[in-house]
């Protein structure tokens, strides 16, 4: 009887059982997908053919060349047997492979794509949110500026763009005018414009440059008939990574503009599409010990700059997400604040936030147990423990700054006793022939397809992290319920994240990368718009990356100014000749860099200000959250 009612139990249907196959599912949907990409059916019949035709008849012609007799049964069928196992083989093989690494693979051109399509609409917000700060007047000619540089904008945007900056609609219509002569090559009408407009034009143009000359330039080139071109890329700011990396090293992020923010943006945008940007580096070979010093203070200070700014962007990120949980207000936490000011809070609201649970579970204790209040307790634990794990990783990093902070001073100690003393004929650089000098190296920033992914996996964690989305069209907000904008502040750390994103595979840090950089033309990117799709966008970034021309000049006279301020190096005939011909350096500006020789180095400031410290996570802390985890119920 036992055994029967045992039987119907078993029998029974079970309701309250749920059975899930997800991962099962998973593995057989990742091996199709690997069948699919090998492409069985292909590599059967390549199997099939090779061992067939190809095995016999080349085993029998070689076979009858060698020994003047056709080749055993035997013989034959060992070789026919041997290529299909060894096909067989490798095909499972690739199967196994692909069905292990092809979905990483995936998802590493899935991060891609995303990277691709996040950038472009960060690049437009980021130039929204700079002209949301103007004053109206100011930002009606910003943008009228924008819309100028447009390599394809129309008779009529012309003109309305001068209208927008000028205020004047007839000097609108005399460059709508210009530009469609431009458009058909007529450059003779221009001429004629020119002659009838050309006072009236050149008082308009003497009142704008009064107040914005950029915007005066840009006019009168389209004065002139001539439109921005697609080879000439948009004019890259020389000197925009030298102020993200002091914005990093000083950690003081107002350091860096908008416009920095943005140029880091679509120079990342660059970077990821292909472009590849040349630069100019030199070696030497000699008996000089002022380069090879100089070289590890560099080296040192870079190491300097990006242990910073990972550290500062984790005590940042943990405050900014004490603001968003309610645990710190925003007051306390303002934008621009320093590291050891923002350490300080950091520590007063965790000390706060351990005392509120302490007091709550005192209360859960003494008084009768209250559902609100157990639900205020175990909220509170789980932010406790989320920024114990938060400020963890931000006292590691904090650490390696003061490390490598340390490395830098003697470093520096090393190179300041090293330049102190006077230095013999032999231990000088020089420029000339011979198997010792100096000699320029040609190479070339950009990302391999492993770096590509890798950058492009690492921003796409960052944007997850910070929880970043796009809403409309316009700018990124906070899915934090409240949707809040991305701020300038925001945008400034997701351009330090984009640094120590590249810095690993290209190293901006280092000064001949900041120079090779800054001395090259940015892609046009003025056909990017709001709605455009991922594919769209990489297709637009691969075409602008092809078409910017490889000017060498400016990156010619910047390498020359860092040997002679930098080096003491004395810019011979011969070396100017050498720049000017094989580069296009100009001669006017060699000269003027071969006359502002420096007597001394500049010193190395900015080392006594030592990294903040933060302390180890309080014990005080780790007992409250065990003290709650007590109470509550598991």
């Amino acid at each position: 009887m036992s055994w029967f009612r045992f039987i119907q139990r078993s029998a029974r249907p079970r309701e309250n059982t749920v059975s899930l196959g997800r991962r099962d599912d998973e593995r057989y949907e990742r091996w199709s997908r690997a069948v699919k990409r090998t492409r069985v059916s292909r590599n059967l019949l390549n199997i099939a053919w090779t061992a067939g035709p190809v095995t016999v008849l080349g085993l029998s012609g070689g076979y009858y060349i060698g020994y003047g007799r056709p080749p055993s049964i035997e013989l034959v069928t060992y070789f026919v047997s041997f290529t299909v196992l060894s096909g067989l083989i490798g095909l499972i093989a690739k199967i196994v492979y692909d069905s292990i690494h092809g979905t990483a693979k995936e998802q590493a051109q899935a991060d891609v794509m995303e990277a691709i399509d996040k950038l472009g609409d960060l690049i437009l917000a980021v130039r929204d949110l700079a002209m949301e700060g103007l004053d109206p007047e100011v930002r009606r000619r910003e943008a009228a500026v924008q819309l100028l540089q447009r390599v394809d904008l129309s008779p009529e945007g012309v003109a309305f763009a001068c209208e927008e900056l000028t205020g004047n609609p007839a000097l609108g219509r005399w460059l709508a005018q210009i530009d469609t002569f431009r458009r058909a090559g007529l450059y003779s009408r221009i001429r004629d414009i020119h002659q009838e407009r050309g006072e009236e034009f050149e008082h308009i143009v003497a009142d704008l440059r009064q107040i914005a000359p950029v915007a005066a330039g840009i006019l009168r080139e389209r004065y002139l008939g001539r439109a921005p071109k697609l080879q000439l890329g948009v004019p890259r700011d020389e000197f925009f990574l030298e102020r993200v990396m002091a914005a990093i090293e000083q950690d003081n992020p107002l350091l860096m503009t908008t416009t920095d923010v943005e140029a880091m943006l679509v120079l990342a945008f660059e970077l990821v599409n292909g472009r590849e940007i040349p630069m100019l580096m030199f070696s030497y070979t000699g008996k000089w010990r002022l380069a090879g010093a100089l070289d590890q203070m560099e080296a040192a200070r870079s190491r300097y700059r990006i242990a910073q700014a990972a550290a500062s962007n984790r005590i940042r990120a943990l405050a900014s997400w004490l603001v968003e949980v309610d645990l710190l207000a925003y007051e306390e936490v303002p934008e621009g604040l320093s590291s050891h000011l923002l350490v300080e809070r950091v520590v007063l609201a965790l000390d706060e936030l351990a005392t509120l649970l302490d007091d709550l579970c005192r209360g859960l204790r003494e008084d009768q147990p209250d559902p609100q209040s157990r639900g205020d307790l175990r909220r509170l634990a789980e932010n406790l423990a989320t920024a114990l794990r938060l400020y963890r990783t931000a006292h590691e990093a904090f650490q390696e700054v003061g490390r490598v902070h340390a490395e830098l001073l003697r470093t520096s100690e090393a190179w300041e006793a090293l330049t102190s003393r006077d230095l013999d004929a032999s231990e000088q650089l020089r420029v000339g022939p011979g198997r010792r000098g100096l000699r320029i190296v040609e190479k070339v920033v950009s990302l391999e397809e492993d770096a590509r992914e890798s950058v492009c996996q690492h921003l796409v964690r960052y944007l997850h992290g910070e929880h970043l989305e796009k809403r409309g069209r316009r700018f990124f907000t906070r899915r934090d319920g409240r949707r809040r904008p991305l701020t300038l502040d925001g945008a400034r750390q997701l351009a330090v994240e984009v640094a120590l994103a590249l810095e690993p595979h290209i190293g901006l840090s280092r000064p001949e990368v900041q120079r090779g950089v800054g001395a090259t033309q940015a892609s046009y990117l003025g056909s990017l718009e709001p709605g455009m799709s991922a594919q769209e966008k990489r297709i637009l970034g691969e075409a602008m990356a092809l078409e910017v021309e490889q000017d060498m000049s400016r990156a010619a006279e910047r390498l020359a100014l860092a040997l002679v301020k930098h080096y003491r190096v004395r810019l011979t005939d011969a070396a100017r000749d050498f720049l000017i011909e094989t580069y296009g350096a100009r001669p006017q500006v060699l000269s003027m860099i071969s006359q502002s020789h420096l007597d001394e180095m500049p010193r190395i400031s900015l080392l006594s200000l030592r990294p903040p410290v933060v302390p180890s996570p309080r014990r005080d802390w780790y007992r409250s959250l065990v003290r709650a985890r007590r109470v509550l119920p598991d």
